[in-house]
């Protein structure tokens, strides 16, 4: 898979848990939000690794 599809993928799997995080949290749902959360967080580093691996880091440390 090219990495610029792959990167669009998980931009939108980033997405797409952020937004059922918030409905679980609405919902009271404490289990399935920390789950969906640690997902989230999951996709992030790989969207951050992708970055990193093409040299454009979008947060470089100060």
């Amino acid at each position: 898979m090219k990495q610029s599809k792959k990167l669009q993928n998980l931009h939108y799997a980033q997405a797409m848990l952020r937004q059922i995080r918030q409905t679980a949290q609405a919902d009271g749902e404490n289990l399935l939000t920390y789950l969906v959360e640690m997902a989230y967080l999951e996709v992030s580093d790989r969207i951050r690794a992708t970055w990193a691996l093409k040299g454009n880091n979008p947060n470089p440390d100060p």
